[in-house]
């Protein structure tokens, strides 16, 4: 089983159960039995279920995610039944980083199946047909209990649910996303500063420019208001001298 550890959620990826493998011995009202799940039972009960949930425990108000939403994966290949599980309880993902998960397990009905007696008097059973009603991770206050039983009412009949539970045979714990350590900025302030010093420049240099050409103009508008002055001065001066010469003729 593999447990990869994210920032705020966890995902967890391995078999709840192999298909066409012979269990350990079992225990029932009837004696003892082996189990082997046929190839494709499982894909088809999840082909017909409308949604299968992933709880913790069994437990039916500790829902950590379903088929439905997405959040559970579940199929069937070569090997078994496979879940890929995304899961963001606090709970669950404290005791995964704390290596405190257990165990698959999962609840069914048991639709189809063969049995018979093989040389040693232990009984094999071949289960060809079931519902799977829902899949459970179990932790440290529930050691796997392989075999399980309960009786419920289902669709106004009672029903025999059966429970299977694999151990965690070895448990990978994968950290692919760290909390996001503290950006420095040093680099960048710098960068700001030297853009800042390289602005007021500029700036500095507009400025004298624009007051090299503001002094330009007002010496220029200064020269032709003087020049402008003197000629009404010269012009005034002939015009007295006109004046002059007329009174003595």
């Amino acid at each position: 089983m593999r447990v990869e550890v994210r920032n705020d959620k966890i995902v967890i990826d391995g078999y709840v159960n192999a298909v066409e493998r012979a269990s350990k011995v079992l225990y029932d009202t009837r004696g003892q039995f082996i189990e082997k799940i046929r190839s494709g039972v499982f894909q088809k009960a999840l082909e017909r279920a409308e949604n299968v949930r992933v709880l913790l425990d069994h437990e039916q108000d500790r829902e950590l995610a379903d088929t439905k939403s997405g959040k559970a994966k579940l199929f069937e290949d070569n090997i078994g039944l496979r879940a890929i599980v995304e899961i963001d309880d606090s709970e669950v993902i404290q005791k995964a980083k704390e290596n405190k998960l257990r165990g698959w397990s999962f609840g069914f009905l048991c639709n189809k199946e063969d049995r018979k007696t093989n040389e040693d008097g232990i009984e094999e059973r071949v289960v060809r047909d079931l519902d799977l009603l829902e899949v459970s991770i179990i932790d440290d206050r529930k050691y796997p209990a392989y075999l399980g039983t309960s009786i419920e009412m289902r669709d106004d009949k009672v029903k025999v649910v059966e429970y299977r539970t694999e151990s965690f045979s070895s448990v990978e714990i994968k950290e692919t996303e760290k909390l996001k350590e503290k950006i420095d900025y040093s680099d960048y302030e710098k960068r700001i500063e030297k853009i800042k010093k390289n602005l007021y420049k500029s700036l500095d240099k507009i400025n004298e420019i624009l007051y090299n050409i503001l002094v330009r103009l007002i010496k220029k508008t200064s020269t032709t208001k003087g020049g402008q002055n003197n000629e009404h001065q010269r012009i005034g001066s002939q015009g007295a001298r006109t004046d002059g010469s007329s009174q003595r003729d």
